[in-house]
Order: structure tokens, then sequence, then C-alpha cells
């Protein structure tokens, strides 16, 4: 694959990756309000917690759909919570990549949910929280998720340069060897007529 192929491929890849991680990727310059009040605890997020450390455990659809599901009903729970609904929209894109790669997905993706789920919980539940230190961490977030998205489109390509220098496959071959056939079968009866002409 040459230079331009792979550019060229790169970049549709990280189109495709964009619909999974649409609007997962806020500005780091985007103001972050203050949070509302709420009930000290974890007790909003027990739920998910539950079916992230399940996740952890045994990557499955249903865990996926319920983790998708539960971050969708937390962005209502916390909409006039800035740093809330952006930690979320991370966890549901994370979610949907998961749900879409299943074992093909990268092996950090899980580390992140996890990541951004104890980043999530901490804003919500301290109280004593200041609002510059929850976008401290919403930013290091971010970072480290971006990171993940470039690792990705490198992982991919790379695996796509591999694939187009792989051996032929058995169907391949196989068609190459009738091929070869038929042109020998061609030859052989020119070659006959050729002596029964000689014979003559």
């Amino acid at each position: 694959m040459d230079n331009n192929a792979k550019d060229t491929f790169a970049f549709d890849l990280e189109n495709r990756l964009d619909d999974f991680f649409s609007d997962s990727l806020p500005s780091q310059n985007d103001s972050v309000g203050d949070a509302p009040d709420l009930p000290k605890g974890d007790l909003p997020l027990k739920e998910l917690k539950s079916t992230i450390l399940n996740i952890d455990w045994e990557i499955t659809d249903d865990g996926l759909d319920a983790l998708v599901q539960q971050v969708n009903n937390l962005a209502e729970h916390f909409a006039d919570d800035t740093v809330s609904q952006k930690f979320l929209k991370m966890l549901g894109a994370l979610g949907k990549y998961l749900r879409i790669n299943k074992s093909k997905a990268h092996p950090d993706a899980i580390k992140r949910i996890m990541s951004v789920y104890s980043a999530l919980e901490e804003s919500v539940t301290n109280n004593e929280l200041a609002p510059n230190d929850k976008e401290t961490m919403l930013k290091e977030e971010i970072k480290q998720f971006k990171r993940l998205k470039s690792q990705i489109v490198k992982t991919t390509a790379t695996s796509q340069t591999d694939q187009s220098k792989a051996p032929a496959t058995v169907g391949a071959v196989i068609k190459a060897i009738n091929e070869l056939k038929s042109t020998l079968m061609t030859e052989l009866g020119a070659i006959r007529k050729e002596l029964k002409q000689l014979n003559k």
C-alpha cells in the first residue's frame, strides 16, 4: 500500500471512528458550569457502577447495552451538570465502540471506561471538590480519550497494511492453478496438431 493509499485509509478510518466517538470529544476550552446540588454518596451512579464492574469482568452484549442505556438515563439526570454530561458522553462513546468491536476492540478501551467513570464518580460525590478541580479532571480524561482514538486509528491502519501483504487465499491459489491447467491444455493441443502435420 503506497503512502497516498495509507493516508486515504487513515482519513476514512478516522471519519468512521467519529461515528461512535461523535460529540464525545468536547473542546478543552468549553466552559464548565457548577454542578447542581446532588445527594451525597454515589446513589445516582450505583447501577452504572455495577454494570461497568461486570463489563470489566466479562464483556457481553447485554452488559454493553445496559451501559449505553444507563448513560442515556443519567444524561437526563445530570442535565444541568456540564462536567458530568461530558464524562457521560465519553462513557457512551466507549460503550458503543466496545459493542461494535467486542473482542477486536483496543485493549485500553476498558481501562478508559474505568478511568472516566472514576472521574465522574469523584466529580459527583465529592462535595469538597472545587469547579476548577473538576475541570482539570475532565481535561485529563479528554486528553486520554483522544490518545486512545489516535491509537485505534494507527492500530487499524497497520492491520489493514498487513492484510494487503498477506499471502494469497486458498481460493486465489485454486483459481491460479485452474488457469495454469487451462493454459497447459491449450499449449498441448497446439503441440499435438504440429506433430500430426509433421507425420504427414
